[in-house]
């Protein structure tokens, strides 16, 4: 078999030390591993959680890669997670790796959903964890409870982040605060989210085929469709067009431009494309 490389994002936390013990015990001779931690600089003692990751990573003989970000204390949820992905793509990219594997598990899926409902989500936020191509999640089928249960048995060692205690942040208010009221409704939860998967990959095809791969959008068709339709169409083309991490607003902002942006104009898409309408048809430009 042709070797592969993989990047695995580990925090020190004990979810992703679970995952790389797993990982590193198991490696087939043909599979390599790069070990990558992003400091936020959120906490004051985030230097300790680098060492500690790559004190795993040569205990495992893994190549390790880091990066420290200085975001600050007051730095919200989303910016620290765009900027922790945007190291782990560069990466993965700069090392020619197949995919980025990350120790999310079942009770990160739930906690998400509920996220999202509390944000006021469209169904596709009932199926937060698919869409993402360069992501693997090989524990998404085990609960939190089993991986500490691993650590324990296997006499693993982890850091506790103390900010996983501080309700300001929305994950952590949902996860002491929510989740356990819900306990008894998990396999609902679960059974919903695979419905809702299932529902969104038809759709996904059938607007991938109404697409037909094309680059810019002729827009008298796309006036003929439903908005559902059309809004759908708006993500899977952003999304082709290299736009990541889409909410609704963007969504149905851009959604109400292609029908409605007068000929020759142009209006930001995010910090480096345009919307750009001709006569019939809008495109993708770059800044």
């Amino acid at each position: 078999m042709l070797p592969q490389k993989y990047v695995i994002a580990v925090s020190g936390g004990v979810d992703s030390v679970v995952l790389l013990d797993m990982l590193a015990t198991r490696k087939p001779e043909n599979i390599s591993y790069i070990v990558a931690h992003f400091d936020h600089g959120i906490r004051e003692d985030s230097s300790d959680d680098l060492d500690f990751v790559r004190s795993l990573a040569k205990k495992y003989d893994l190549n390790f890669i880091s990066e420290s970000g200085q975001l600050g204390p007051g730095v919200s949820e989303e910016t620290a997670r765009e900027a922790r992905y945007g190291f782990l793509r560069r990466i993965k990219n700069e090392f020619k790796a197949e995919k980025i594997v990350t120790a999310h598990h079942q009770d990160d899926l739930l906690e998400t959903m509920v996220i999202n409902i509390l944000r006021g989500t469209s169904p596709r936020g009932l199926a937060p964890m698919r869409g993402h191509k360069d992501i693997l999640r090989p524990l998404i089928n085990k609960q939190k409870s089993e991986l500490i249960n691993y650590a324990r048995e296997n006499k693993l060692e982890w850091r506790e982040d103390s900010t996983n205690l501080d309700e300001k942040y929305l994950r952590n208010y949902v996860r002491i605060k929510i989740m356990p009221e819900l306990e008894s409704k998990r396999e609902y939860l679960l059974e919903l989210n695979k419905r809702i998967e299932k529902i969104y990959i038809d759709i996904d095809l059938r607007v991938d085929g109404l697409l037909y791969g094309q680059k810019v959008l002729y827009r008298p068709r796309f006036l003929t469709l439903p908005y559902v339709v059309q809004l759908e169409m708006t993500r899977a083309w952003l999304i082709k067009a290299g736009v990541k991490d889409l909410d609704r607003k963007t969504i149905e902002r851009i959604t109400n431009a292609i029908k409605t942006l007068p000929t020759s104009k142009k209006i930001d898409i995010d910090n480096s494309r345009w919307l750009q309408s001709e006569k019939e048809n809008v495109l993708i430009t770059s800044k």
